[in-house]
């Protein structure tokens, strides 16, 4: 392994123990948001199809410039309802946190402040449809 790998290796092991760290701290959905517990749960939740820097795919959207959504009429209800939202396996409350995260990450610039109330309001009501309702956002 070379002097790079090895530096990166190190990033990847430090970043998820502080991570971990912070998940131990802080008990579910307790206190102000907090970045660690977000960005591991992006980690776990997201970052196997959107990548771990939000860039995503051939058939998965990027993150980057996502907070353009929250300016189009129903974009914030979009974005609580598009299957990988609604069924990531956290809590309304880390969900929320984690939505906060990755709308003022990976080049996004809002700051949405989604709620445990709303996403578990919307996570009654996912899309069956996620294609159209993007398309219908246009």
């Amino acid at each position: 392994m070379n002097a790079a790998a090895r530096f990166a290796a190190c990033a990847v092991a430090l970043g998820l123990a502080v991570a971990r760290a912070a998940h131990a701290a802080a008990p579910d959905g307790a206190g102000p948001p907090n970045d660690a517990r977000a960005a591991h749960d992006y980690l776990l939740s997201c970052g196997g199809c959107h990548a771990l820097d939000g860039s995503g795919s051939a058939r998965v959207p990027s993150l980057r410039g996502v907070d353009r959504l929250l300016a189009k009429t129903g974009g914030r209800d979009y974005v609580l309802r598009v299957p990988g939202v609604s069924s990531a396996p956290l809590s309304d409350a880390r969900l929320a946190a984690l939505l906060d995260w990755v709308f003022v990450s990976f080049g996004n610039h809002a700051a949405p402040r989604f709620t445990a109330a709303e996403v578990n309001a919307a996570r009654r009501q996912p899309f069956v449809d996620p294609k159209a309702a993007r398309h219908a956002l246009d």
